[in-house]
């Protein structure tokens, strides 16, 4: 019987789909990340469907929106009900091992419980955010202090994983902290890049005329020179990092033969604004926050590797696909696809749009409740809060999201046909505002 295919889920947090070297940015350096764009498939138009980092991290496991597993802010738990595909992996014969950040729940599925965590039987990770440099690790339920940089002790431990006498399939999600603020990168290439000229993104402090209420209020950012300076330069010297950690991962899973029987995917919760409009973070249903890196790499599988594909693709086909391949199937209630179809080059996946959500987090009143619907071609942002301005792009001719041309009489009969589609989309996900009163 052939054995079933290895899992490597390597995830960063904040990681924009423009930071690597493959995507064309202009100076970094990413050669795990470019082999895999190389030796298997860059999906250059890659979502998340929710550009928050609990609840994105939580669909990747389950597979649904967050408005149905309900972890819909940094801080609320998923629902015990669903079934996670490592769960579903492990229950099927495979070895699972969780390393890095998870960050969802009240008390945390990476606090100290002393039980397994469901879905796997190896758990390496740490309290919410966790430190860049001589962190506390959570290890299988005891918290260990250690020396060095988070992203390569992850690294080890994956690497300790792998060297492991175990004939089992194995399943690793490998989701670094970095490159998250504060943007520490590890010592070695902490002068990195100090000389290069820094690339200036479209939209970097452009003004926010026709944008929602509330994002108009709030002060921008990056207005001090120095300061964005600073941070971009940290920001791509983290990302080296993570690829250094990644490139051990890479040549490890080389060294024990599993190279073509093991699917590697790379992407990030959500991306993250170089001062696009004057904004830092993400949250906002701006393609900087929720466009990310989306590689995959399987060998076994993959016809003419090599390809960059502009099939839009999002966050929720990682689980479909990682089911699929498996052999498990894809459960009914999955809210993606499969990524079978291109990976093999022989279909088209099933959808014109992509739907967006992002929750009302209380400590954070200025980052509404929006749901978006997006094409190739236009975009419909859609704010539940009265009095916001919802917004309307045409992607063909203004990519980068200058104009909202909501109110346009030239682009009403569009607007109404994103509408129609927008409301189609939340019938056909089933969206409804959770109640998050009780998660605070």
């Amino acid at each position: 019987m052939t054995r079933q295919p290895n899992i490597l889920f390597s995830m960063c947090d904040d990681q924009r789909h423009d930071c690597m070297k493959c995507a064309g940015h202009p100076f970094i350096d990413t050669p795990a990340m470019d082999r895999l764009a190389r030796e298997g498939i860059r999906f250059a138009n890659g979502f998340t469907a929710i550009p928050l980092c609990a609840p994105s991290r939580a669909s990747h496991l389950s597979g649904v929106y967050p408005h149905t597993h309900r972890a819909a802010h940094n801080r609320a738990p998923i629902r015990p009900d669903l079934v996670t595909w490592p769960e579903q992996l492990q229950k099927a014969g495979y070895r699972t091992g969780f390393f890095g950040k998870i960050h969802y729940g009240t008390e945390g599925i990476d606090l100290p419980g002393g039980d397994p965590k469901p879905g796997f039987e190896h758990w390496v990770s740490f309290r919410g955010q966790g430190d860049y440099e001589d962190p506390i690790f959570i290890i299988d339920g005891e918290e260990v202090k250690h020396q060095g940089y988070n992203t390569d002790l992850l690294a080890d431990y994956v690497e300790q994983f792998l060297d492991q006498d175990d004939d089992r399939p194995w399943a690793i999600c490998l989701w670094y902290k970095a490159p998250h603020g504060p943007f520490t990168p590890p010592p070695r290439h902490a002068h990195a890049y100090s000389d290069n000229e820094l690339p200036k993104p479209n939209a970097l402090g452009a003004s926010r005329d026709g944008k929602a209420r509330t994002l108009r209020e709030r002060p921008y950012n990056f207005e001090d020179n120095e300061r964005y300076d600073t941070f971009m330069r940290n920001y791509v010297r983290t990302v080296r990092g993570v690829d250094d950690a990644l490139g051990r991962v890479l040549d490890k899973i080389d060294a024990i033969g599993q190279t073509n029987n093991t699917l590697v995917v790379h992407t990030s919760d959500h991306g993250y604004f170089h001062g696009e409009f004057g904004l830092g973070d993400k949250r906002w249903m701006y393609d900087p926050s929720i466009r990310v890196p989306y590689l995959m790499r399987y060998p076994d599988l993959i016809a003419n590797p090599g390809r960059v594909e502009h099939t839009d693709v999002i966050s929720l086909d990682i689980p479909a696909t990682i089911m699929d391949v498996s052999g498990l199937g894809v459960p009914d209630h999955y809210h993606g696809h499969s990524l079978r179809p291109r990976l093999t080059d022989k279909g088209e996946l099933p959808r014109e749009d992509l739907f967006f959500e992002y929750f009302e987090d209380p400590p954070y009143p200025y980052f509404p409740t929006m749901v978006c619907l997006r094409t190739q071609t236009e975009k419909l942002i859609h704010y539940i809060r009265e009095g916001e301005g919802d917004e309307y792009y045409d992607l063909a001719n203004d990519p980068h999201e200058y104009t909202n041309a909501i109110a346009d009489p030239s682009y009403a009969h569009r607007v109404a046909d994103m509408q129609k589609r927008l409301s189609d989309a939340q019938e056909r996900f089933a969206f409804t505002v959770p109640d998050l009163s009780g998660q605070y």
